[in-house]
């Protein structure tokens, strides 16, 4: 092999492995951020949920409703303190340029009238990077029996 091949090799091998870390980055981070946005929504912390969402941001529920932003914070709103946990688990993230995607599962706690409830949710979440942020763009829930 060539001096000039071995140092192509050696340079494509240092791009890869520098591309795969920086998704590992973004991929960190923007979990951090979903988890940010599951608190918001437990302390229903309205100056950073509205920053979060983007202003087309779409909630498709499980059961077929489908909130735009301004719906879901009024529910987020109206739910202060319903709201005890939001637990998300076994996620998995994807970045693609100013494009992340979520998927895992999200186990809500709340009151009720009656008590206290849980159920789990399978999702699927799409962000799209602005800047050095990320908004929320869609989320999209399965009942999970």
């Amino acid at each position: 092999m060539s001096k000039l091949a071995c140092y192509l090799a050696v340079a494509a091998f240092l791009i890869s492995h520098s591309v795969a870390a920086q998704q590992d980055k973004d991929s960190d981070a923007l979990l951090k951020f979903e988890q940010s946005i599951d608190h918001g929504v437990v302390a229903a912390d309205m100056p950073f949920l509205e920053k979060a969402y983007a202003d087309d941001f779409r909630f498709k529920h499980g059961t077929g409703l489908v909130d735009t932003k301004a719906s879901w914070l009024k529910t987020v709103a109206e739910s202060k303190g319903k709201y005890l946990s939001r637990q998300i688990d076994s996620v998995e993230a994807e970045v693609h340029g100013k494009i992340g995607i979520t998927n895992g599962k999200l186990t809500v706690h709340r009151k009720t009238d009656t008590g206290e409830s849980s159920y789990m949710i399978k999702y699927v979440r799409v962000y799209q990077r602005d800047g050095n942020t990320w908004k929320m763009v869609s989320h999209r829930t399965v009942w999970q029996k």
